[in-house]
């Protein structure tokens, strides 16, 4: 039996309310065509040519991804282009798409809540603004169980993520590390705040030169232990969320083709 689609998605706005997404962003309906009613809706991180296929073989009518497909300025959409030939295959496919970005991010049990309970971290808490009235801040802070050494807090990473290679860090490897701030995805430019927070350690993704800097006049440990490998938990944490609201009139399929741009040579 399907879903109704104005319901799917008043489903995936209580899971990840759009009025909460940050003003830069895009979140949101990004493709609506096809009939009123969804029967089988895919979760990606992505919107890429791989996913595309991979919802066409399910015969899924619906993609929820967590980046945004339409995220720059699009002055026309054009087949020879990545994008503009993406949407013009989804809208031949009669397939929709919605991306729930930062509306995710900043939520209760969103990605830097699951990253949380992945490194079992404990004492959850918001960042707090270093000045009153400035806007959210991405990210959580937490506790690890026991003080450890930065070395090991990286170990700590590699098993709980699933990464094989080394993590760049700033910092002493010695350094004893037990109130932990991070922000999945790309989170260098708040690196201020969470040394304002008394973070001994931030770990985020997309970390500039400058911003490592930062970190090392600021006295505070950094890892990067990358975009993808911080942010792919949320297509199991936004299927199960959404298999829980609507699994009973449909199929929510977790994608199995995300991965990383990067290779490591």
């Amino acid at each position: 039996m399907p879903i109704e689609r104005t319901k799917l998605i008043q489903q995936i706005e209580r899971i990840a309310p759009p009025e909460r997404a940050l003003d830069w962003d895009n979140t949101g309906i990004q493709i609506s065509v096809g009939g009123p009613e969804i029967k089988r809706v895919l979760v990606a991180l992505d919107v890429t040519e791989e996913i595309i296929r991979e919802a066409r073989a399910l015969n899924a009518d619906f993609i929820v991804a967590h980046h945004p497909l339409i995220f720059n300025k699009l002055r026309k959409i054009d087949c020879a282009g990545v994008v503009g030939g993406q949407i013009i295959e989804l809208i031949r496919a009669g397939i929709s798409v919605y991306a729930a970005h930062t509306s995710f991010d900043v939520v209760y049990g969103g990605n830097n809540d699951y990253l949380c309970e992945v490194l079992e971290l404990q004492k959850i808490r918001r960042v707090l603004p270093e000045e009153e009235g400035a806007g959210e801040i991405l990210g959580k802070i937490g506790n690890l169980k026991r003080e450890m050494r930065l070395a090991e807090v990286c170990d700590l990473l590699r098993e709980r993520l699933n990464i094989s290679r080394r993590l760049p860090a700033v910092g002493d490897p010695g350094a004893r590390i037990l109130k932990v701030g991070l922000c999945t995805g790309g989170g260098g430019e708040q690196i201020e705040a969470f040394a304002a927070n008394g973070c001994s350690l931030y770990i985020t993704g997309d970390v500039r030169h400058h911003e490592a800097l930062l970190a090392e006049e600021r006295g505070i440990c950094l890892i990067d232990a990358g975009h993808f490998d911080t942010e792919w938990l949320f297509v199991k944490n936004f299927a199960e969320k959404l298999k829980a609201a609507v699994g009973d009139v449909a199929e929510v399929y977790e994608s199995k083709h995300g991965k990383d741009p990067f290779i490591y040579i």
